[in-house]
C-alpha cells in the first residue's frame, strides 16, 4: 500500500512547512515519494592542504587535484556569501582532529582507484570545472562493464587554507549533485567556501552522467496520468499486473546497469570519486535521501569518514517488520491519512485566509476544509467519468489521474498554494482543466512537448526504490474500507496499490541494518517539524553511528541548513569549516 512502507519519505514529500530554500530550487528530487511510488503502480504499462585536524590531499592548493582555473576561483569568490555569516550558536562546540592512517584501498579496485579527474572548465560556465569518473556497474565483478559519473567542481575561494573537496547530494533519490554544485555560491557560507573544493555528481544512471534507459516518456506519462480509484474488474487487474510488466521491460531496456542503481553502489561509488580527487577521507553534505548515501558510505568505509553531515534523515531500517494484522494496517493507514488531512486543512486555511484579506467573495475552493474536500473529490470522481479538455498539444484532456498528480504534489509545496488554488477553481467553476494540466506538468517537470530531464525523481524512483527496499508483507496491505470512506480525499490522491517493485529482478540492497562505528563525530541534523523526515527518523539514523552528534532545529520545513535558522547554519558551518562539534542532543532554538 502506497505510504505504509518504511524508509520512505512521508506522505507529503516536500513538507507541509516551509521548504527549504535549495530543495525548492531542486523541487524535482523532492516530490513526494509516497505519491509517486503509488502512481508507479497504478499505471498500466503500455505494450589539498589539510590544516591541523582536517582530512583532504597532502598537497596545497595548486597542487594536481586540488583547483581548477584562476578563472573558476575568481568566479567562486565572487559568487559567495549570499548567505549570511552565521553566528557562533551558544553551548559547548568541541574541536576534533582526525588521527591515525585510514584503510587501504581495495586491491581487486585498482584499476578505479587513484584515478584523478582531468577537470576541465565547464562549457556552460567557466566558473565551475567538470570531469568524469569511471566506476565499475558491478562492484562483485570489477571486469565487466562499467559507468561514467558526472562531476562539477567549484574550487575552493581561499585565502583559508584548502581542506579538501566536500562532495553533495540533494536527494530525491535521482536529484542532481551537478545542479546542487552550481547552486553551492547560494547554499553554504563564506566559511566553508574558501576552505572546500564542492564538488556536486550525478548518480550512476542519471543527469549528465551515463544514462540508464528504464521508463520512457510515455511510461512516466503513464504513471502520473495512472487512474487512482480503478472502478472495474478489468481496470483493477490491469493495475495489478502494471508493476510486474513495467519492471521487466525497465531491466530489458537498461541491462546490468538498470538492475544496480541502489544507493550501496552510490556509497561504493562515492569512494571511487573521493579517491579520485586526491583526497584520504570523504567530506559529505547529504540532505533528505542523500542521507542514506552517507550512512551507508559511513557503514562501508568507517576509517575514511571525514567530516560528515547528514541533514534530515530518512529511516534506513530495511529489516523485514513480518505479516502486519489488519488492525496494524488499518492504523498505519490513518496515520498517513491524518498527516495528509492536517496539510490539506492548512492549505485550504491559506487560502481562505488570504481571501479574507483581500476582502474578496471567499476562497473559491470552499468556506472551509469539509467543503473544499467534498468538492474536490467530487471535482476527481467527474474526471474520472469525463476528462477535461485543455487545450495542450502534449496533454489535451485532464484525467483523474493528471489531476490527483496536481494535488498530491502541491499539497507538499506551500510556496505553490495559491497557484493550485487557481487551477483547481478554475476546473471547479469553469470546466477548465488547462491550469491544472501545467501545474501537475511543472510539478512533474515534464516540458510541453512531453518530455522528461533525464535527472528527475521520476526516471529514479521505480530503479532505487526497488533496489533499497526488499518486499514485504506490507507491501500488500490494504486498508479497511471504513478508512478509506472516512479519508476520501487522501483514499483519491493516495489510494492502497499493487507494490511497484512486484517482479523486480534487479540487485537488492543487502545491508538492511545500517550502522557505522566512526572514530571521529558525524554531524546528524533536522527540523523538529519537518514533515518530510520526521525528526525521529533523524534521531533513529543518529543512533546508528557511534560517536555522532544529533541536533534538533526548532524550525519548520525540510532541510535544516540554509534555511533561515541562524543556529543551524552556524553549527554546520563550524563543523565543516573549524572542526568543531556541538554535544549530542543539542538543540537549536527557533
Amino acid at each position: 500500500m502506497r505510504g505504509l512502507r518504511r524508509g520512505r519519505l512521508s506522505a507529503q514529500g516536500n513538507g507541509a512547512g516551509r521548504r527549504h530554500d535549495l530543495l525548492s530550487r531542486l523541487r524535482a528530487p523532492l516530490v513526494s515519494a509516497a505519491l509517486l511510488a503509488g502512481l508507479l503502480a497504478l499505471a498500466v504499462a503500455p505494450t589539498s592542504a589539510s590544516s591541523p585536524g582536517t582530512p583532504g590531499t597532502a598537497g596545497a592548493a595548486g597542487t594536481p587535484g586540488s583547483t581548477g582555473s584562476g578563472a573558476a576561483a575568481g568566479a567562486a569568490a565572487g559568487a559567495a556569501g549570499a548567505q549570511q555569516p552565521a553566528e557562533r550558536p551558544g553551548g559547548d562546540l568541541t574541536p576534533f582532529a582526525f588521527t591515525g592512517s585510514v584503510d587501504p584501498e581495495p586491491e581487486p579496485l585498482a584499476a578505479f582507484y587513484g584515478k584523478r579527474v582531468r577537470w576541465n572548465p565547464c562549457e556552460d560556465d567557466g566558473g565551475f570545472d567538470c570531469g568524469t569518473v569511471t566506476v565499475p556497474v558491478d562492484y562483485a565483478h570489477p571486469d565487466g562493464a562499467t559507468t561514467r559519473i558526472a562531476l562539477r567542481r567549484l574550487p575552493a575561494a581561499g585565502p583559508a587554507p584548502r581542506i579538501g573537496s566536500l562532495f553533495l547530494n540533494p536527494g530525491g533519490p535521482g536529484g542532481s549533485g551537478i545542479d546542487f554544485a552550481e547552486a553551492a555560491p547560494d547554499v553554504f557560507g563564506d566559511a566553508v567556501l574558501e576552505r572546500y573544493d564542492v564538488v556536486g555528481f550525478d548518480p550512476r544512471g542519471l543527469g549528465e552522467s551515463d544514462p540508464v534507459d528504464c521508463l520512457t516518456d510515455a511510461d512516466l506519462d503513464e504513471v502520473f496520468g495512472a487512474d487512482p480509484t480503478p472502478d472495474t474488474a478489468a481496470e483493477r487487474a490491469a493495475a495489478a499486473r502494471a508493476p510486474a510488466v513495467r519492471a521487466r521491460r525497465c531491466l530489458e531496456r537498461g541491462g546490468a546497469l538498470a538492475g544496480r542503481m541502489g544507493s550501496e553502489f552510490v556509497a561504493r561509488d562515492l569512494d571511487v570519486l573521493r579517491s579520485a580527487v586526491g583526497d584520504d577521507r570523504l567530506n559529505y553534505y547529504g540532505v533528505s535521501y542523500g542521507t542514506m548515501i552517507g550512512a551507508l558510505y559511513a557503514d562501508f568505509f568507517p576509517g575514511r569518514v571525514g567530516h560528515l553531515v547528514l541533514d534530515s534523515a530518512v529511516r534506513t531500517d530495511g529489516l523485514d517488520p513480518g505479516t502486519p494484522t489488519q488492525q496494524e494496517v488499518d492504523a498505519s493507514a490513518r496515520g498517513w491519512a491524518y498527516e495528509f488531512d492536517d496539510v490539506f486543512d492548512d492549505f485550504v486555511s491559506a487560502c481562505v485566509d488570504e481571501a479574507d484579506d483581500a476582502g474578496g467573495a471567499g476562497c473559491p475552493l470552499g468556506p472551509d476544509t469539509a467543503e473544499a474536500s467534498r468538492r474536490i473529490v467530487g471535482l476527481l470522481d467527474r474526471l474520472d467519468r469525463s476528462p477535461l479538455p485543455t487545450g495542450l498539444d502534449s496533454l489535451p484532456q485532464l484525467t483523474e489521474g493528471w489531476a490527483s498528480t496536481a494535488i498530491g504534489f502541491g499539497l507538499g509545496d506551500p510556496d505553490a498554494w495559491p497557484d493550485l488554488t487557481a487551477a483547481l477553481a478554475a476546473a471547479l467553476e469553469e470546466d477548465d482543466g488547462e491550469g491544472l494540466a501545467w501545474f501537475a506538468m511543472a510539478e512533474a517537470e515534464r516540458d510541453d512537448d512531453g518530455s522528461y530531464p533525464a535527472a528527475t525523481f521520476g526516471r529514479a524512483q521505480l530503479l532505487v526504490r526497488c533496489s533499497d527496499w526488499p518486499s514485504t508483507a506490507w507491501d500488500a496491505a490494504v486498508p479497511s474500507a471504513d478508512v478509506l470512506a472516512n479519508h476520501p480525499l487522501w483514499a483519491h490522491v493516495e489510494p492502497p496499490t499493487t507494490d511497484p517493485c512486484t517482479g523486480w529482478q534487479g540487485v537488492r540492497r543487502h545491508t538492511l541494518l545500517v550502522g557505522a562505528d566512526v572514530a571521529t563525530p558525524v554531524l546528524v541534523i533536522g527540523n523538529a517539524h519537518d514533515r518530510t523526515t520526521p525528526i525521529e527518523d533523524t534521531e533513529a539514523m543518529a543512533a546508528s553511528i557511534v560517536r555522532s552528534r544529533f541536533v534538533t532545529v526548532e524550525a519548520e520545513g525540510h532541510g535544516a541548513y540554509d534555511n533561515g535558522n541562524a543556529c543551524a547554519d552556524a553549527v554546520v558551518d563550524g563543523y565543516l569549516a573549524r572542526s568543531e562539534a556541538p554535544e549530542d542532543d543539542y538543540v537549536c532554538g527557533s
